[in-house]
């Protein structure tokens, strides 16, 4: 009846979980965290992985979705011959479900098929009053369905809603005894007053602060506030993890196996965005975020952070594993969840952590903050003074040996940098000098070893002659001066090497598994962050308006973009893209349209 166009995903979500849909489709919904097994998982197997559905009836429609403000509050409006549909559609605050408020001049078919445990197990259904219920059959947990309206059920899980308003409301319960037909169901808030209040959070989360209304963009002003509702919207409310997307094995190539599970706070992602939210204005949230991450340090371990990657309650995440069941998006297989990059050593991490909490005191000025937390401080610069010296797997997680990557020792040198910065706002002298006379020996290690002598430019690793995108980092974190010869040397072949047209960039040309094919997102936003610091104002929003236009219908960034359909290629909505996003045009305005 309509084709479906993979640029027009959405992304839903409440601080618990989030939904992902597709024209008016609910394709993926893990139940009842970002982490859990999803109870819609078409997204990965459009056979059996389940999905909740509305369409016109018997009708050719075309459809049209659009979010209300910067809310994550979705519009998707059906089109017929006859009539159309509204449907506004929502993740109530507090609960685990989701609110579709419709008002139709035809009707309409929702189905309604949940499989749960990612599709492995069809559920028990009951028809009730006023709506149906989906049990686990293997365990307590299930999906209900109010509705609201006048309508008839066609079929197990199928229903006709005929012409009027009302709504659908799902909800999971992990016992059945607390559902919306159980003894605990009037507890529950009426969807028209949900709506209310769901609209009135997300006006709230915007930061007022940092505004950027003076820029002549439209489209980057539009991705900017959609950039942070993505950051607020990957965050675990109960704890304050950002997860790095919300999708799990929406593979890079279709066909192919470059799929993994993101679901998880990886310390580098959760400071980038820490950071982005810091310099937009957001310092509660951001805070949030920070101390999540000081949460799961470990001062008595041989390294500050044991892990780069954490569960969204700060425990192990669940072991990569392999679901056989699923044929993947597109035919992509392995079908992954968990990440085995859990048991890497990635040394850069604590550089990334080390530079948000420092931009978060200096914004805020919360002395006290930074006192109550000098501990983990000391660990991160106590942990990266001894180990410095020693090679690691890099920011790209590559699944091999460990190499001397240049990105890494600058990132250890930016921990002992910023731990020196913080030593002395904190009037720890002793610490500052010790730890700044560290930092130096890294640069210049790093100035020495980490620069071809035949291209006089800075390279991927000791020894290597080629160059990755992680070194456009090196003036962003203020390791060389962006005109810095050297660092000009190497932004030329970046821009010569790593360009794949049209103004996108991968990150490297080759890794363990193979040729990389697509650009990666997030290098738009460090290209233009290193032209604003050379005072190239053209370039600088040049390269982020490139970045928008790839961007799917909503102004969501997938981790890597299809250039010839423009459509996601890897997980998303992808923190990283989002959070460079943020920074790049926070740090654009600053530079340019300062008063």
């Amino acid at each position: 009846m309509v084709n479906s166009y993979e640029r027009d995903y959405a992304f839903l979500s409440n601080g618990f979980t989030s939904i992902i849909e597709l024209n008016g489709s609910v394709e993926w919904f893990p139940c009842p965290r970002f982490d859990s097994p999803s109870i819609f998982s078409s997204l990965l197997d459009d056979s059996k992985g389940g999905h909740f559905s509305i369409r016109p009836e018997n009708a050719e429609y075309s459809i049209k979705s659009n979010y209300l403000d910067n809310s994550l509050v979705l519009q998707n409006e059906f089109s017929t011959e006859k009539g159309k549909i509204n449907i506004t559609d929502f993740m109530p605050l507090g609960v685990i479900g989701i609110s579709r408020i419709y008002e139709s001049s035809i009707p309409f078919i929702a189905e309604i098929k949940p499989a749960f445990e990612y599709g492995l197990i069809a559920p028990s259904i009951e028809e009730v009053e006023g709506g149906m219920v989906f049990k686990n059959t293997k365990s307590k947990e299930g999906f209900e369905i109010s509705i609201k309206g006048d309508y008839e059920i066609l079929d197990e899980g199928v229903v006709r809603i005929k012409p009027g308003k009302g709504y659908l409301f799902g909800l999971y319960s992990r016992d059945m005894k607390y559902g919306l037909f159980g003894t605990g169901s009037s507890v529950y808030n009426d969807p028209y007053e949900s709506l209310a209040f769901s609209l009135r959070y997300w006006s709230e989360q915007i930061p007022k602060s940092k505004r950027i209304e003076e820029l002549q963009e439209t489209k980057l002003k539009a991705v900017y506030y959609r950039s942070l509702s993505v950051i607020l919207g990957l965050i675990y409310l109960p704890s304050g993890a950002a997860v790095a997307a919300a999708t799990a094995s929406f593979p890079e190539i279709f066909g192919k196996s470059r799929n993994w599970d993101y679901r998880y706070t990886w310390v580098r992602d959760a400071s980038f965005a820490a950071e982005a939210l810091t310099k937009a204005g957001n310092l509660s949230k951001a805070k949030r975020i920070i101390s999540f991450l000081i949460s799961v340090i470990d001062p008595g371990s041989s390294k500050s952070f044991d892990h780069p990657l954490y569960s969204i309650d700060g425990t192990y995440p669940q072991a990569e594993e392999v679901l056989n069941w699923l044929k993947g998006h597109k035919k992509s297989k392995p079908v992954r969840i968990g990440n085995e990059a859990y048991t890497q050593v990635q040394k850069d991490i604590e550089g990334e952590f080390a530079s948000a909490f420092y931009t978060y005191i200096q914004n805020s000025g919360d002395i006290t903050y930074l006192n109550e937390n000098w501990w983990a401080i000391e660990s991160i610069a106590k942990y990266t003074k001894n180990s410095w010296k020693s090679k690691s797997v890099s920011l790209w997680e590559e699944r091999a040996h460990g190499e001397s990557y240049v990105h890494t020792k600058v990132m250890e040198w930016t921990a002992l940098d910023r731990a020196y910065k913080l030593a002395l706002i904190a009037g720890e002298t002793d610490s500052a000098e010790d730890w700044k006379a560290a930092s130096k020996e890294i640069r210049d290690e790093v100035l020495t070893q980490g620069i071809s002598e035949k291209q006089k430019c800075f390279v991927n690793y000791y020894g290597s002659e080629e160059v990755d995108a992680a070194l456009l980092t090196l003036p962003i974190y203020d390791f060389v001066k962006a005109d810095d010869p050297i660092f000009l040397a190497t932004l030329k072949k970046i821009e010569k090497d790593l360009s794949i047209g049209d103004g996108m960039y991968i990150r490297y040309r080759n890794d363990f598994i193979g040729e990389v094919a697509h650009p990666f997102t997030l290098i738009n936003t460090w290209m233009s962050r290193v032209y604003t610091r050379l005072g190239e104002n053209h370039k600088a929003i040049e390269v982020l308006s490139r970045l928008a236009e790839h961007s799917m219908s909503l102004n969501l960034f997938s981790e890597h973009v299809e250039q010839s359909t423009r459509e996601p290629r890897g997980n998303f909505p992808q923190l990283f893209p989002h959070a460079g996003f943020v920074d790049a045009l926070t740090e654009y305005k600053e530079k340019f349209h300062s008063p």
